[in-house]
Formats: C-alpha cells, sequence, structure tokens
C-alpha cells in the first residue's frame, strides 16, 4: 500500500523563523546607522548581498538589538527558498555568520529539511544528530528528523528507522509532557500540538511498519486516529493491518480440525472481521474528498461489501448507514 507524505517539520520551523515569536512592543533603540545596516540586510537583492549585509552588520554590531530581529528575518528568508541545494548552502552560511545556540536552534530544522530535499539524507542526519548532542530537548529538529526518516522509508530506505523511532518517541514525550519552548507563544504551542502530535504518531506507525514491528505499527495508528479522528488516512492503515490479521486467522481456522478450538478460532476471526468492518467504514466515509486515496477508497468499498455480507446473512442493509456515521461533519 502506497502511503501520503507526512510532513512533520515545516509548521514548526516556521514558528521558530518568526512566526510565532513574541515580537518586542517597541522597536528597540538604534542610531540612525545600525538602522540604516539592517535595512541593507531587507533591501539585498539576492542571497550573496543579503548574506554581505549581514555580515557587515553582525561585524559592526554584535550585539545590537536588532539582532534578534535579523536573525529571524534571515532565517525565514532560507526557509522561503526553493531551490534545496542553495538552501542548504545559504543554511550553512546562516550557522557560520550566526553563532548563538538560540540562531543556531533557528536554522538547524531548515538545514536538515534542505539537505533532505537535496537528497542528502545522510548529511541532515549528521547535522541534527551533532545539533542533538548539544540540544536533546530541541523538539524542531526531532521533529524534522522524523520527517526525514519517514520520508525514507517511503522511498525504502530503511537506513534511518531505528534512529527516526527514537527521534519520533522523544518528540512525542517532549509534547505529552507540554515542554513548551520559551520563545514559542501560548496561542502557537497549542496550534502546533494540535497539528503534529497525530502526525507522530502517523509517522511512528509507519517506521514501525517498516522496520517489521506491526503490533507497535497498529498501536500508533491507533492512537494517531484517536487524536486525529477525521484523518482518513489512519483509517486506512488500520483497515490495511486488520485486514492482514483477519487473513492470517482465517487460514488458520480453515486448517484446524472440527471442535472446540475450531469454533473458538472461528470466534476469534470473525470479532477481528467485524474490527476490519469498521475500520473500512471509516476510511471510506472519511476518504470521500480526499484525491489522493480515491483508488484505495474504491479498493475498501468492494472488499466492505464483501465482508459485511458474509458478517448480515448475505445482506448490505445497514451498510451505508454505518459509513455514513463516520463521515466528518461538515464544515460551516
Amino acid at each position: 500500500m502506497r502511503t501520503r507524505s507526512i510532513v512533520l517539520g515545516a509548521t514548526f520551523i516556521a514558528m521558530l523563523a518568526g512566526a510565532a515569536y513574541a515580537q518586542p512592543r517597541n522597536q528597540p533603540q538604534v542610531s540612525p546607522d545600525e538602522q540604516k545596516a539592517a535595512q541593507a540586510i531587507a533591501a539585498a537583492a539576492d542571497n550573496a548581498a543579503k548574506l554581505k549585509a549581514a555580515t557587515d552588520f553582525i561585524k559592526k554590531y554584535p550585539k545590537s538589538s536588532l539582532r534578534p530581529m535579523i536573525a529571524r528575518g534571515f532565517a525565514n528568508h532560507i526557509s522561503s527558498m526553493t531551490d534545496a541545494a542553495q538552501k542548504a548552502t545559504a543554511a550553512q552560511s546562516y550557522k557560520e555568520l550566526f553563532k548563538e545556540p538560540s540562531e543556531q536552534e533557528i536554522i538547524a530544522p531548515i538545514e536538515i529539511e534542505a539537505l533532505a530535499a537535496a537528497k542528502r539524507p545522510d548529511d541532515a542526519f549528521a547535522a541534527g544528530t551533532a545539533h542533538l548532542a548539544k540540544n536533546p530537548e530541541s523538539l524542531p529538529v526531532l521533529v524534522q528528523l522524523v520527517a526525514t526518516g519517514t520520508d525514507e522509508a517511503k522511498n525504502r530506505n530503511g537506513k534511518f528507522v531505528a534512529q527516526s523511532v527514537q527521534y519520533g518517541t522523544h518528540a512525542i514525550q517532549i509534547i505529552e509532557s507540554d515542554k513548551k519552548p520559551a520563545d514559542v507563544d501560548d496561542a502557537g504551542w497549542t496550534s502546533y500540538k494540535t497539528t503534529v502530535l497525530p502526525s507522530l504518531y502517523q509517522s511512528l506507525g509507519l517506521l514501525n511498519l517498516v522496520g517489521g514491528d506491526r503490533a507497535k505499527a497498529k498501536a500508533n495508528y491507533l492512537k494517531a486516529s484517536e487524536i486525529s479522528p477525521t484523518d482518513p488516512f489512519n483509517f486506512v492503515m488500520l483497515a490495511g493491518m486488520l485486514n492482514d490479521e483477519y487473513q492470517t486467522e482465517a487460514k488458520c481456522y480453515q486448517g484446524m480440525p472440527n471442535g472446540p478450538a475450531r469454533d473458538e478460532e472461528l470466534k476469534k476471526a470473525q470479532a477481528i472481521l467485524d474490527a476490519v468492518i469498521d475500520a473500512y467504514a471509516h476510511a471510506i466515509a472519511l476518504s470521500e474528498t480526499t484525491a489522493s486515496l480515491q483508488t484505495v477508497r474504491q479498493q475498501y468499498m468492494q472488499d466492505l461489501e464483501a465482508y459485511y455480507k458474509y458478517r448480515h446473512n448475505g445482506s448490505t442493509a445497514g451498510m451505508q448507514e454505518l459509513i455514513g456515521k463516520y463521515k466528518a461533519p461538515a464544515k460551516p
């Protein structure tokens, strides 16, 4: 089964580039020359000119009260770049210029994202691991590494699965412990948790599945579905995994001799099948408007009808009502 792309780090990258930082109430008091030098960075026509202007500013005004805003603005500029190779180069230049820990924290996830997009996953993990050695609680870096490892796993590269599971587990612990980064406001933190926590569980589900731990994969997809009950992808994956379990139980039942043990195996298989039916109904209901899931949705509709008839004496009465029960509420 093909899996959709899961992007975890972009939200936090934007936040750390300035979107969710509390801005000063009043413009810092600086000299006209300092203000002019800062304006030159914003007015620079290209990346090279912007880097030179920023370098000149930091050399001349290393303790400037404008420095945090300049660092965030420059990181935001790098984050918006579309050429992955240029973005990675710009991020490295930033790291060499803005060396304060808070500044390095801003650029780290952006660099990892750029290196991954430039098809340099080894470099992405090396950069992330180096940053985590100094900042083990760096949530944006943990999240971006999970995103990178998940994408690599989808591309049949399992090299980073174990690391990504470790980082994802730690990121979840940080979020569920409500360890909000100091520079992120309450509203931004709440929004971030709502978006990223289910995606982390979803990514762990995929990583566990690729790593061969189906029990943990199922548990993580279940958790993701509890946190984000209108996301069809969780139920698509759960339905597929439950169906595999059912097929295994059905074969076991068919190979057993008549007797009480076989009767118990039938009950077990039927209970799993009922869970498959429910997961299929969820997936079908929630994926109705998701273009990327229409092929699997059509297949699931065929499977659901066959399974539903088997469990309801050849009838589909009530099947559409079951699907309808799980449709997401219409947006106002």
